[in-house]
C-alpha cells in the first residue's frame, strides 16, 4: 500500500529536542495493543494516550514521553504488557515494521545506555502506523517458535 503523508510532527514536539540518533529506519517491532485490537486506537503515542499531559515521573523534555512505544523482542513486549496492563497472556500483540513514511525511530538503548529492546517511534501528524502491523493470533506459540529460532 502506497501512502504519502507530510513529514510534519505534531505541535507538542516543541516540548523536547529530537534525539540526534533518531532516523528513518525499518525495524521489525512488536506493539502491545491494550484495547485488544490491532487498529489506529492501539497506535497512539504515549503523550496523546495520557491526554496530552506529560508523565509527572519523567522530565517534561524526555523524548520518550512523546513516542509510540514498540519493542524489538517479543518477550519484552510481553513483559511490558504484563506490567502495564496487568495481563498474564497479552490480549493482543501485533508485529510489523517501523515504516519511515510514518516517522523517525531510535532504539532507546542508544539514548539511555540501557539493555532494553524498546524502540521509540516519533510519528508524523496523520501517520497510520497500524497499517504496517498484524495481530499475532497465538502469542504463546509465536514466542515458543521465536525462542527456537523459527521466527526471525
Amino acid at each position: 500500500m502506497n501512502v504519502t503523508i507530510a513529514k510534519i510532527f505534531p505541535d507538542y514536539f516543541e516540548r523536547f529536542e529530537m534525539p540526534k540518533g533518531a532516523r528513518e529506519e525499518s525495524i521489525t517491532v512488536y506493539r502491545a495493543c491494550k484495547n485488544g485490537r490491532c487498529d489506529a486506537d492501539a497506535f497512539i503515542p504515549t503523550f496523546e494516550e495520557n491526554g496530552y499531559q506529560p508523565d509527572p515521573n519523567l522530565a517534561e523534555n524526555d523524548p520518550g514521553q512523546y513516542s509510540l512505544s514498540t519493542y524489538e523482542k517479543p518477550k519484552d513486549v510481553k513483559r511490558f504488557a504484563g506490567v502495564m496492563y496487568d495481563v498474564k497472556e497479552p490480549c493482543c500483540i501485533a508485529v510489523g515494521k517501523t515504516n519511515p513514511i510514518h516517522g523517525l525511530v531510535q532504539r532507546t538503548k542508544e539514548r539511555t545506555g540501557g539493555k532494553t529492546s524498546h524502540v521509540d517511534w516519533w510519528l508524523y501528524e496523520k501517520a497510520t502506523p497500524h497499517i504496517e502491523f498484524k495481530e499475532i493470533q497465538n502469542f504463546k506459540k509465536y514466542l515458543e517458535d521465536y525462542k527456537k529460532g523459527r521466527i526471525k
